[in-house]
């Protein structure tokens, strides 16, 4: 049995904590409260928002707002069980800035990540490199953009088997449990700090939601459907739960927190709800100040080919594709895509206009799930989009060759007001660190505004 509590979305007087209990379904929420030091009394639970229970293992769970906080102040969370603290069932979170800090602030800081494989980190360095980072790269907020679990791991398990639901459940709940609960490791990023989850295709299965040669549940319809039910199920209850992308804001700076995988159809028609789309159409056209996009898969990318048949589709092969870029090319201010997936960072800059620009900015992996196949880094296409289509006008990309990686790690982008600019500090830190403190390996500095 296991409580835990993670620390979710955050605004600039409130914090959202999840409380889960891991193979207890059978506790009363009723005898648990979050008590949050230095802030209001505590909140009890109340009640779990669902528990989901498979043979021997289980998940309760509920998100609990906390509000009436001080802003951009950090506090510490504890979880009491009949008025006691739970040993190790805490949490820590910043509340949001009002204001984005000046070049002589400490500036307000997002940790990207994605790609954990729990099995490919036995040591724990993901959550034992955060935990030593410096005090100054410590992030405000987290985004973890896809594929904090593999659902279809190992492979030999999926292509030789096949699986009911109820199976599946059990299985995926475990690789779930064993992830959230890694003492020491990725527990320890997920409970220091908000956390915005966005989803891609092991969070399901890969290339979801179509059929993939390394998983025979999925080569029918039926167990492509029964794959899916219990994925969403459990995604909905350690990750996101199911709503639109989540919008938050420091001062002029605005993040869109989009999801380009929980909706995608069959084929290649839409990788996202036709009316999150529209939000984001909408987000973009009406920005402020620069922005920043959340996705699961590259921007600056190709189209698959045949490839996609066999791996995964990437958004360029999908319908949506030139709405999606239309509008980015469209907004009135600068725009941070934010993103993962491929197994190397990368930061790219695409030139709209005269101090506008796209800025793709890739953390991945965590933690590389095989070593085989080798993974290749790749520099962005030349041009924006790749390939030409009706209505939008290719513009040059560049690709920083001083921020090329292909290791483990996770990226801070630290960003600061400087006068009409939003300076941002781009590092890559690497999670092997052989428990020492972590340097940054690859560093980068663009404004945008």
């Amino acid at each position: 049995m296991t409580l835990l509590l993670v620390p979710h979305e955050v605004g600039t007087d409130q914090v959202e904590i999840w409380v889960g209990a891991i193979d207890e379904p059978g506790l009363d929420a009723a005898r648990l409260a979050v008590a949050t030091i230095g802030g209001p009394v505590p909140t009890t639970v109340g009640q779990w928002d669902k528990v989901i229970a498979a043979g021997e293992r289980s998940i309760a769970y509920r998100r609990v707002p906390i509000g009436g906080l001080a802003t951009h102040t950090r506090f510490r969370f504890e979880l009491l069980r009949d008025g006691v603290v739970v040993p190790g069932a805490s949490a820590t979170a910043w509340t949001l800035p009002d204001h984005l800090p000046t070049l002589e602030e400490r500036p307000f800081t997002v940790l990207l990540g994605s790609c954990f494989a729990r099995a490919a980190d036995g040591a724990g360095n993901v959550g034992r490199a955060y935990s030593l980072l410096p005090a100054d790269a410590r992030p405000d907020v987290k985004i973890l953009c896809g594929d904090q679990v593999y659902l279809d791991s190992p492979w030999m398990e999926f292509v030789f088997r096949s699986h009911d639901e109820e199976n599946l459940r059990r299985r995926h709940l475990g690789n779930y449990a064993q992830a959230w609960t890694q003492a020491g490791g990725f527990r320890e990023l997920l409970r220091d700090g908000g956390t915005y989850f966005s989803s891609d295709d092991h969070d399901f299965w890969n290339n979801a939601p179509n059929a993939t040669a390394i998983a025979r549940d999925t080569w029918s319809e039926n167990g492509r459907n029964a794959w899916k039910k219990v994925a969403t199920e459990l995604y909905e209850a350690f990750q996101r739960a199911a709503r639109p992308g989540s919008i938050f804001g420091v001062d002029r700076l605005s993040f869109f927190v989009a999801d380009t995988r929980i909706a995608r159809t069959d084929g290649k028609t839409a990788f996202a709800d036709p009316a999150e789309l529209t939000r984001i159409e909408a987000w973009a056209r009406n920005l402020t100040g620069p922005g920043c996009l959340v996705l699961g898969q590259l921007l600056f990318s190709g189209e698959s080919g045949f490839k996609g048949d066999l791996m995964d589709y990437g958004l360029p092969d999908y319908g949506q594709y030139p709405q999606l870029v239309e509008a980015l090319i469209g907004a009135p201010h600068s725009i941070v895509i934010l993103t993962g997936d491929v197994h190397y960072g990368r930061v790219a800059v695409c030139h709209v206009e005269p101090g506008r620009d796209i800025v793709e900015i890739v953390a991945s992996p965590l933690s590389l799930v095989s070593r085989f196949p080798s993974n290749t880094w790749h520099a962005a296409p030349p041009e924006f989009p790749s390939k030409a289509f009706l209505g939008v006008v290719r513009r040059p990309v560049q690709t920083a060759e001083a921020f090329r990686l292909n290791a483990n790690q996770f990226t801070t982008i630290a960003f600061s007001q400087s006068g009409a600019f939003v300076r941002m500090l781009i590092q890559a830190w690497p999670v092997e660190t052989k428990g020492h403190a972590p340097a940054p390996s690859h560093t980068f500095e663009y404004s945008v505004r």
